[in-house]
Protein backbone atom coordinates (compact mmCIF):
# COMPACT_ATOMS: atom_id res chain seq x y z
CA UNK A 1 0.00 0.00 0.00
CA UNK A 2 2.52 2.56 1.13
CA UNK A 3 4.38 1.48 -2.73
CA UNK A 4 1.23 2.24 -4.45
CA UNK A 5 0.72 5.76 -2.66
CA UNK A 6 4.30 6.64 -3.68
CA UNK A 7 3.84 5.43 -7.06
CA UNK A 8 0.84 7.54 -7.04
CA UNK A 9 2.38 10.84 -5.70
CA UNK A 10 5.31 10.56 -7.97
CA UNK A 11 2.94 10.35 -11.59
CA UNK A 12 0.99 13.26 -10.24
CA UNK A 13 4.61 14.93 -9.43
CA UNK A 14 5.67 14.35 -12.80
CA UNK A 15 2.05 15.33 -14.40
CA UNK A 16 2.21 18.55 -13.26
CA UNK A 17 5.86 18.94 -13.99
CA UNK A 18 4.82 17.89 -17.85
CA UNK A 19 1.90 20.40 -17.80
CA UNK A 20 4.21 23.74 -16.07
CA UNK A 21 6.26 23.05 -18.97
CA UNK A 22 3.40 24.66 -21.46
CA UNK A 23 3.65 24.63 -24.86
CA UNK A 24 6.89 22.76 -27.10
CA UNK A 25 8.82 24.63 -29.83
CA UNK A 26 8.25 22.01 -33.39
CA UNK A 27 10.46 24.26 -35.61
CA UNK A 28 12.50 27.21 -36.24
CA UNK A 29 11.72 27.72 -39.71
CA UNK A 30 14.36 29.92 -41.19
CA UNK A 31 13.53 33.26 -43.36
CA UNK A 32 16.39 35.78 -44.91
CA UNK A 33 16.84 38.20 -42.23
CA UNK A 34 15.46 41.38 -44.33
CA UNK A 35 11.90 40.02 -45.15
CA UNK A 36 9.82 41.14 -41.71
CA UNK A 37 7.43 37.55 -42.17
CA UNK A 38 4.84 38.83 -40.51
CA UNK A 39 1.68 35.99 -40.62
CA UNK A 40 0.94 32.76 -41.67
CA UNK A 41 -1.87 30.36 -43.28
CA UNK A 42 -2.60 26.91 -44.27
CA UNK A 43 -3.48 26.06 -47.64
CA UNK A 44 -2.91 22.83 -49.22
CA UNK A 45 -0.61 20.75 -48.60
CA UNK A 46 1.94 24.04 -47.43
CA UNK A 47 1.77 27.01 -45.01
CA UNK A 48 2.24 30.19 -46.49
CA UNK A 49 3.61 33.06 -44.60
CA UNK A 50 3.57 37.05 -45.88
CA UNK A 51 6.28 39.47 -45.63
CA UNK A 52 6.03 42.37 -44.84
CA UNK A 53 9.27 44.04 -46.26
CA UNK A 54 9.68 42.36 -49.16
CA UNK A 55 6.90 41.42 -52.10
CA UNK A 56 6.37 38.13 -51.63
CA UNK A 57 4.22 34.84 -50.41
CA UNK A 58 6.94 32.45 -48.77
CA UNK A 59 5.63 28.72 -48.92
CA UNK A 60 6.81 26.67 -46.71
CA UNK A 61 6.50 22.65 -46.58
CA UNK A 62 5.68 21.75 -43.17
CA UNK A 63 7.04 18.15 -43.54
CA UNK A 64 10.40 19.55 -44.19
CA UNK A 65 9.89 22.56 -42.22
CA UNK A 66 11.50 24.96 -45.20
CA UNK A 67 10.97 27.47 -47.25
CA UNK A 68 10.30 25.60 -50.75
CA UNK A 69 8.77 28.43 -53.12
CA UNK A 70 7.94 32.14 -53.46
CA UNK A 71 5.20 34.29 -55.00
CA UNK A 72 5.42 37.47 -56.47
CA UNK A 73 3.04 40.05 -54.37
CA UNK A 74 2.44 43.59 -53.38
CA UNK A 75 5.00 45.35 -50.51
CA UNK A 76 3.94 45.77 -46.83
CA UNK A 77 2.12 42.16 -46.65
CA UNK A 78 0.84 41.24 -43.35
CA UNK A 79 -2.96 39.82 -43.08
CA UNK A 80 -4.00 36.96 -44.91
CA UNK A 81 -6.77 34.25 -45.34
CA UNK A 82 -8.00 31.45 -46.91
CA UNK A 83 -11.24 30.63 -49.58
CA UNK A 84 -12.17 29.32 -52.70
CA UNK A 85 -9.27 27.91 -53.85
CA UNK A 86 -6.91 31.42 -52.90
CA UNK A 87 -5.02 33.27 -50.62
CA UNK A 88 -6.03 36.33 -49.81
CA UNK A 89 -3.09 39.24 -48.95
CA UNK A 90 -3.38 42.60 -47.62
CA UNK A 91 -0.65 44.43 -49.37
CA UNK A 92 -0.29 47.82 -47.74
CA UNK A 93 1.82 49.87 -49.71
CA UNK A 94 -0.03 49.23 -53.06
CA UNK A 95 -3.20 49.29 -51.66
CA UNK A 96 -4.53 46.20 -53.11
CA UNK A 97 -5.29 42.74 -52.41
CA UNK A 98 -3.03 39.98 -53.83
CA UNK A 99 -5.12 36.78 -54.54
CA UNK A 100 -2.81 34.03 -55.17
CA UNK A 101 -3.95 30.19 -56.17
CA UNK A 102 -3.20 27.23 -53.75
CA UNK A 103 -3.00 25.01 -56.45
CA UNK A 104 -0.54 26.85 -58.86
CA UNK A 105 1.46 29.29 -56.23
CA UNK A 106 0.68 32.32 -58.88
CA UNK A 107 -1.04 35.35 -58.14
CA UNK A 108 -4.60 35.85 -59.75
CA UNK A 109 -4.99 38.99 -59.01
CA UNK A 110 -4.28 42.36 -57.34
CA UNK A 111 -7.67 44.18 -56.44
CA UNK A 112 -7.90 47.27 -54.89
CA UNK A 113 -9.18 48.24 -51.89
CA UNK A 114 -9.40 51.39 -49.87
CA UNK A 115 -5.72 52.82 -48.71
CA UNK A 116 -3.79 51.26 -46.12
CA UNK A 117 -5.20 47.59 -45.91
CA UNK A 118 -4.20 46.00 -42.64
CA UNK A 119 -6.11 42.84 -42.07
CA UNK A 120 -7.78 40.41 -44.45
CA UNK A 121 -9.78 37.37 -44.22
CA UNK A 122 -12.29 34.98 -45.83
CA UNK A 123 -15.42 34.23 -44.35
CA UNK A 124 -19.12 33.49 -45.72
CA UNK A 125 -17.99 33.29 -49.60
CA UNK A 126 -16.25 36.37 -49.15
CA UNK A 127 -12.72 38.05 -48.69
CA UNK A 128 -12.64 41.18 -46.45
CA UNK A 129 -10.17 43.36 -46.22
CA UNK A 130 -10.08 46.71 -43.47
CA UNK A 131 -8.30 49.42 -45.12
CA UNK A 132 -6.99 51.85 -42.10
CA UNK A 133 -6.26 54.91 -44.27
CA UNK A 134 -9.52 55.30 -45.35
CA UNK A 135 -11.38 54.14 -42.66
CA UNK A 136 -13.26 51.47 -44.10
CA UNK A 137 -13.98 47.19 -44.30
CA UNK A 138 -13.83 45.95 -48.03
CA UNK A 139 -16.28 43.15 -48.90
CA UNK A 140 -14.42 40.97 -52.32
CA UNK A 141 -16.49 38.91 -54.56
CA UNK A 142 -14.30 35.52 -55.50
CA UNK A 143 -16.10 35.77 -58.77
CA UNK A 144 -15.84 39.44 -59.62
CA UNK A 145 -11.95 39.51 -58.41
CA UNK A 146 -13.31 42.76 -57.57
CA UNK A 147 -14.79 44.83 -53.87
CA UNK A 148 -18.60 44.80 -53.86
CA UNK A 149 -20.15 46.20 -50.35
CA UNK A 150 -17.92 49.07 -48.59
CA UNK A 151 -18.68 49.49 -44.54
CA UNK A 152 -17.12 52.75 -43.18
CA UNK A 153 -15.59 53.15 -39.70
CA UNK A 154 -13.09 54.99 -38.31
CA UNK A 155 -9.05 53.93 -38.95
CA UNK A 156 -9.97 50.28 -39.41
CA UNK A 157 -7.46 47.13 -38.08
CA UNK A 158 -8.42 43.47 -37.77
CA UNK A 159 -11.47 41.48 -38.76
CA UNK A 160 -12.40 38.07 -38.22
CA UNK A 161 -15.49 35.82 -39.01
CA UNK A 162 -17.47 33.87 -36.51
CA UNK A 163 -20.88 33.23 -35.39
CA UNK A 164 -22.63 34.24 -38.83
CA UNK A 165 -20.99 37.51 -38.59
CA UNK A 166 -17.88 39.67 -40.37
CA UNK A 167 -16.49 41.54 -37.25
CA UNK A 168 -14.20 44.18 -37.60
CA UNK A 169 -12.22 47.00 -34.98
CA UNK A 170 -10.94 50.09 -34.95
CA UNK A 171 -10.57 53.49 -33.44
CA UNK A 172 -13.95 53.62 -32.55
CA UNK A 173 -14.52 49.91 -31.46
CA UNK A 174 -16.48 47.12 -33.24
CA UNK A 175 -18.41 47.17 -35.95
CA UNK A 176 -20.60 43.85 -36.47
CA UNK A 177 -21.63 43.07 -40.03
CA UNK A 178 -24.29 40.59 -41.24
CA UNK A 179 -22.72 39.19 -44.45
CA UNK A 180 -26.65 38.00 -45.87
CA UNK A 181 -28.04 41.64 -45.73
CA UNK A 182 -24.85 43.74 -46.20
CA UNK A 183 -25.71 45.71 -42.90
CA UNK A 184 -23.77 46.64 -39.77
CA UNK A 185 -25.78 44.58 -37.49
CA UNK A 186 -24.80 45.92 -34.56
CA UNK A 187 -21.78 48.70 -33.17
CA UNK A 188 -19.79 48.14 -30.15
CA UNK A 189 -17.70 50.83 -28.86
CA UNK A 190 -14.06 50.42 -26.95
CA UNK A 191 -12.62 52.61 -24.73
CA UNK A 192 -9.29 54.04 -26.52
CA UNK A 193 -10.56 51.99 -30.01
CA UNK A 194 -10.07 48.13 -30.98
CA UNK A 195 -6.89 46.69 -32.52
CA UNK A 196 -6.89 42.83 -33.46
CA UNK A 197 -8.98 39.74 -33.40
CA UNK A 198 -9.47 36.51 -32.56
CA UNK A 199 -13.13 33.88 -31.98
CA UNK A 200 -13.32 31.44 -29.39
CA UNK A 201 -16.14 28.95 -29.03
CA UNK A 202 -18.49 31.48 -27.59
CA UNK A 203 -16.84 34.75 -27.88
CA UNK A 204 -14.93 37.23 -29.91
CA UNK A 205 -11.92 38.64 -28.99
CA UNK A 206 -10.17 42.15 -29.49
CA UNK A 207 -7.10 43.62 -28.18
CA UNK A 208 -7.39 47.02 -26.57
CA UNK A 209 -4.55 49.69 -25.27
CA UNK A 210 -5.51 47.80 -21.91
CA UNK A 211 -5.55 44.07 -23.01
CA UNK A 212 -8.09 41.71 -24.41
CA UNK A 213 -11.69 42.56 -24.75
CA UNK A 214 -14.08 39.21 -24.70
CA UNK A 215 -17.42 40.15 -26.62
CA UNK A 216 -20.71 37.66 -26.11
CA UNK A 217 -22.34 37.99 -29.78
CA UNK A 218 -25.45 37.06 -27.84
CA UNK A 219 -25.31 40.78 -25.92
CA UNK A 220 -23.34 42.73 -28.37
CA UNK A 221 -21.09 43.94 -25.83
CA UNK A 222 -18.00 43.18 -23.46
CA UNK A 223 -18.60 40.97 -21.01
CA UNK A 224 -15.03 40.82 -19.51
CA UNK A 225 -11.31 42.29 -19.88
CA UNK A 226 -8.25 40.78 -19.14
CA UNK A 227 -5.48 42.91 -18.84
CA UNK A 228 -1.83 42.40 -20.53
CA UNK A 229 0.89 45.33 -21.02
CA UNK A 230 0.76 46.48 -24.79
CA UNK A 231 1.51 46.50 -27.91
CA UNK A 232 -0.07 43.42 -28.62
CA UNK A 233 -0.61 41.84 -31.94
CA UNK A 234 -3.09 39.94 -33.29
CA UNK A 235 -4.30 36.85 -31.31
CA UNK A 236 -5.45 33.45 -32.64
CA UNK A 237 -7.37 30.33 -30.29
CA UNK A 238 -5.08 27.53 -30.38
CA UNK A 239 -5.91 24.21 -28.21
CA UNK A 240 -7.74 25.55 -25.35
CA UNK A 241 -5.80 28.87 -25.12
CA UNK A 242 -5.98 32.36 -26.66
CA UNK A 243 -2.32 33.18 -27.73
CA UNK A 244 -1.69 36.85 -27.37
CA UNK A 245 1.28 38.61 -29.01
CA UNK A 246 3.48 41.21 -26.70
CA UNK A 247 5.17 41.96 -29.59
CA UNK A 248 8.31 43.96 -27.81
CA UNK A 249 8.56 41.36 -25.03
CA UNK A 250 9.23 38.51 -27.64
CA UNK A 251 6.52 36.93 -25.62
CA UNK A 252 2.99 35.01 -25.92
CA UNK A 253 0.91 35.08 -23.48
CA UNK A 254 -1.66 32.19 -22.94
CA UNK A 255 -5.26 33.64 -21.79
CA UNK A 256 -7.70 30.86 -20.57
CA UNK A 257 -10.62 32.05 -22.37
CA UNK A 258 -13.07 30.29 -20.21
CA UNK A 259 -12.01 32.01 -16.58
CA UNK A 260 -10.97 34.89 -18.52
CA UNK A 261 -7.34 35.13 -16.81
CA UNK A 262 -3.73 34.95 -17.74
CA UNK A 263 -2.74 31.33 -17.66
CA UNK A 264 1.20 31.66 -18.55
CA UNK A 265 3.67 32.98 -21.44
CA UNK A 266 6.37 31.83 -23.64
CA UNK A 267 8.79 33.25 -25.26
CA UNK A 268 9.46 33.32 -28.79
CA UNK A 269 11.32 34.69 -31.73
CA UNK A 270 11.78 38.80 -31.77
CA UNK A 271 8.57 40.82 -32.64
CA UNK A 272 5.78 38.02 -32.36
CA UNK A 273 3.13 40.10 -34.16
CA UNK A 274 0.41 37.29 -35.79
CA UNK A 275 -0.34 33.70 -34.68
CA UNK A 276 -2.09 31.23 -36.32
CA UNK A 277 -3.45 28.42 -35.52
CA UNK A 278 -2.60 25.84 -38.19
CA UNK A 279 -3.77 21.92 -37.53
CA UNK A 280 -3.78 22.28 -33.73
CA UNK A 281 -0.50 23.76 -34.02
CA UNK A 282 0.26 27.79 -33.10
CA UNK A 283 2.44 29.42 -36.12
CA UNK A 284 4.40 32.95 -35.31
CA UNK A 285 6.57 34.55 -37.80
CA UNK A 286 9.20 36.55 -36.06
CA UNK A 287 8.53 40.34 -37.83
CA UNK A 288 11.75 41.46 -36.35
CA UNK A 289 14.14 38.40 -36.81
CA UNK A 290 14.60 35.87 -39.07
CA UNK A 291 12.42 32.42 -38.40
CA UNK A 292 8.94 31.24 -38.32
CA UNK A 293 8.02 29.12 -35.16
CA UNK A 294 6.12 26.54 -34.79
CA UNK A 295 4.88 25.43 -31.36
CA UNK A 296 2.34 22.78 -30.12
CA UNK A 297 0.46 23.50 -26.73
Amino acid sequence: MRTLVILLVAVVLVSAAHGATGPRVVAKIAVSTSIQPCAAAAGGRFVWVSAYASPVLLKIDPRRNAVVGTTPIGFGSCGLGLGAGSLWIEDTTSSTISRVSVRTGKRLAAIPVGSTPYDATFAFGSAWATSYGSGEVSQISPARNRVVRRYRMSQAYGVVGAFGSVWATGADGVIRIDPGAGTVSARIPIEGGAGWTAASADAVWVTTSAGVARIDPEANAVEATVAIAGPLGDPAVVGDRLWVPQVRRNRIVLVDPVANTVAGSVKVGAGPFVVTAIRGEAWVPSWKGNAVWRLRP
